[in-house]
């Protein structure tokens, strides 16, 4: 309902002072003072720091102290139309109290709807958009809060840990925004579920979670029973070796960062998170956090654990659809974005990473909730290079100032310290859990690479043929399926083309078919060579980073069946990439690599590489300017610039499944929950969206009558014609169509 529609509105209430009305009309309205002393509590709750506790409390009780005035309430009961600030009264009153701490304080409350401004400078005019400006705007009188409300209070939060938030003799701006975020998370997050509460009379249940202990004890349980600490080969007993050690690291040292480098095969992923349950249990820490960089192998990683937690516990969060509430009337679609309130979270580099420097209430409501986390990174090769420095200085805040505990894994660990970059440093220092790592790395090498050098599609394809089970890792989807279509016989593409929930069911077919022996050829982009345990006896990689083409070997001969000389990995490239920027440095370092060293796999020839690259690439590691704009409290600013992706897609809902046609009658019935958000992104595909004379495929899909828009975020796909269950999604190019491949 429209809070604007005077016909709809109930007149006759006796509540004087109204927060929220009931869209549907079944319940009473929401009293005002009923919702600033619920927010004020949960904030309260959700404070990660003693310090923090009070103040974020004072910004529950004062935030929505606009909606006092007379203005106000005659819009919510119908009676007025139009806007009306109800934001920048409690931010004005909070800034009076001439401390620190209220200034961060009036800064949550101004954007605790419109999200965090910029800064801006005393400059500035009423008119301006900044806080300065803010500040200096006429809002109506809601002195009537005086009625029902003290006046808040002069608290020194932030003032008491001031001293800790500075590094190497200068303030440490990243850390010290992040302590406000952390407080505009506590305060947005209260907001949105005590106005869901209201909106769902208190139906919807929180925190109804196993808790870390009884994780734990479940997840060592079936590690025991599933044979982890009983292995029958020597590369179990290696794996197991790798095990017990991460186990002993996570009992027996503090929260601290730590790596853990782990050539391809040897169990990583259950080892991290052996030390990330023990680290947890001990250390008595809230949640774990496991941060990948593919969203297209996220629901690899999550089922592997639900096989040990269940579902109930795990969240898996990837979906780009966000809403943010910037307009005065409520907005359910709002209360549907995540905030991480599960013991278990799987997560992308974007997701995670951009929400640490976020200005949006969608992005930041689930701040808190990484505090006092244990944080796994998983492939943190691939953390943005563009980004490198804001991003190290963000995870050593968590661990400084918010008690977290972070693991960086890989299997082609990178160095983040002075030695490979003058400018890079992290502090504390990264503790590695394992020793020998060149034994280690020999133990675990099963294949041959050899450099095919520059090919055709035909003869790659042809390769494949002769074949019978084979694997083929191209760098674009376009090459990818080039290569596909010139394959003679059986053969299944995989690419994010296909949506998550076809992706897994393509990867599972493929497993079963590998190990019964079947035939199985597989033409792929390079989202099968992170976290996917497959293991074929033949690979074709595409010329990439030594890194990438460490991770797709991991594909091959990865039980160890047969010798390393009988396991081939074959490394061509083509001359559309040749000629392409796509990757190139890496490609060149990887050269250089191979120009030093007769095996790139080993454990100097990977630090070699990733010095090169950093090295030729050190101008860029702030790229964006963070730091600076950082120091100016320029946070919409921030927002706009900090993406690790520059991501012009919109999401198409794809009718996979019969689960997937459950889920569209209910979006389609207009109920957005982080439930069934969660539940829809499973078959999502994203889809290159630009306006202008050139539209992009998701405007032509829906231009062309394909497609139907759900809301201006995601539109769901009513011609299954061009959904291919080999290839996925592919628009052939027709009467002008656009081509998508």
């Amino acid at each position: 309902m429209d809070e604007g529609d005077e016909s709809k509105v109930p007149k006759d209430t006796a509540i004087q002072y109204i927060a929220h009305l009931d869209p549907d009309q079944v319940r009473a309205p929401q009293s005002l003072l009923e919702h600033l002393q619920n927010v004020s509590k949960l904030a309260g709750q959700f404070a990660v720091t003693p310090e923090m506790k009070l103040v974020a409390a004072q910004c529950g009780l004062y935030h929505d102290i606009g909606k006092y005035s007379q203005e106000f309430q005659k819009y919510i009961r119908g009676l007025k139309h139009g806007r009306v600030d109800h934001s920048t009264a409690g931010a004005q009153l909070l800034q009076q109290t001439g401390s620190l701490t209220g200034a961060l304080e009036a800064f949550c409350i101004a954007g605790h709807h419109a999200g965090l401004s910029n800064r801006g400078s005393r400059f500035d005019t009423a008119n301006e958009g900044t806080f300065c400006g803010r500040m200096k705007k006429e809002v109506p009188d809601f002195s009537a809060y005086k009625n029902e409300l003290p006046q808040p209070q002069k608290f020194m939060g932030f003032e008491k840990v001031l001293n800790e938030y500075g590094t190497f003799q200068r303030p440490d701006c990243i850390a010290a925004n992040l302590w406000l975020r952390m407080l505009f998370s506590c305060l947005v997050d209260a907001d949105f579920l005590d106005t869901e509460a209201y909106m769902k009379n208190g139906q919807v249940q929180r925190g109804q979670f196993a808790t870390i202990d009884e994780l734990a004890a479940k997840f060592f349980s079936l590690l025991k029973a599933k044979g982890f600490f009983a292995p029958k080969n020597n590369i179990n007993r290696k794996r197991c070796e790798i095990l017990r050690r991460c186990m002993d690291y996570g009992k027996k040292r503090p929260a601290g960062i730590y790596t853990l480098t782990v050539p391809t095969g040897g169990g990583k992923t259950i080892s991290a998170f052996a030390w990330a349950m023990e680290q947890a249990r001990t250390y008595h820490k809230k949640r774990i956090i496991y941060v990948i960089p593919y969203t297209s192998i996220i629901e690899q990683t999550a089922d592997t654990l639900r096989s040990f937690l269940g579902n109930d516990n795990i969240i898996e969060h990837h979906s780009q659809v966000e809403y943010d509430d910037t307009q005065e009337a409520l907005n359910r679609k709002r209360l549907a974005s995540e905030n991480w309130d599960a013991p278990v979270i799987v997560t992308t580099n974007v997701q995670f990473f951009e929400s640490l420097f976020a200005n949006r209430t969608s992005r930041c409501r689930k701040l808190h909730n990484m505090a006092e986390s244990v944080i796994l990174f998983d492939e943190v090769q691939m953390f943005p290079v563009n980004f490198l420095l804001p991003v190290l200085q963000s995870m050593e805040a968590l661990v400084r100032h918010f008690s977290c505990s972070l693991l960086l894994c890989s299997a082609t660990q990178p160095e983040f310290d002075s030695s490979a970059i003058p400018s890079l440093k992290l502090s504390p220092k990264p503790v590695e859990i394992m020793d020998d790592l060149p034994g280690l790395y020999q133990f675990f090498k099963r294949t041959t690479m050899i450099n095919e050098r520059l090919q055709d599609y035909d003869w790659i394809a042809d390769r494949i043929s002769e074949h019978p089970q084979c694997l083929c890792i191209c760098l674009t989807k376009e090459e990818a399926l080039q290569i596909f279509q010139r394959v003679r016989g059986e053969c299944t593409y995989l690419s994010t083309n296909l949506c998550p929930s076809h992706r897994q069911q393509v990867i599972q077919e493929m497993k079963e078919k590998l190990k019964n022996g079947e035939t199985c050829r597989m033409v792929s982009t390079s989202i099968i060579s992170v976290g996917v345990d497959i293991d074929f006896p033949v690979v074709y990689l595409e010329e990439n980073g030594v890194d990438s083409l460490i991770q797709g070997a991991g594909r091959c001969n990865r039980e160890g069946k047969n010798t390393a000389a009988e396991s081939l990995v074959r490394i061509f490239s083509t001359e559309k990439i040749q000629n392409s920027r796509f990757m190139r440095q890496e490609r060149q370092c990887t050269q250089l690599a191979e120009q030093q060293y007769t095996d790139i796999t080993v454990p100097d020839a990977i630090k070699f590489y990733f010095k090169n690259l950093y090295g030729a690439q050190e101008e860029i590691l702030d790229e964006r300017k963070i730091l600076g704009l950082s120091a100016q409290q320029s946070f919409a600013t921030i927002g706009e610039k900090f993406k690790l992706i520059e991501d012009h897609t919109k999401n198409l809902f794809i009718l996979w499944d019969d689960e997937a046609k459950r889920i569209e009658q209910q979006l389609r019935a207009g109920i957005f929950t982080r439930e069934l958000m969660r539940k829809a992104g499973k078959y999502m595909v994203s889809v290159w969206s630009q306006t202008g004379p050139q539209p992009g495929l998701y405007e032509q899909l829906l231009n062309d009558g394909l497609a139907d828009p759900l809301d201006d975020q995601m539109a769901i796909l009513k011609d299954l014609s061009i959904y291919d269950t080999k290839t996925g999604l592919t628009y052939k190019q027709q009467e002008g169509r656009g081509l998508f491949l």
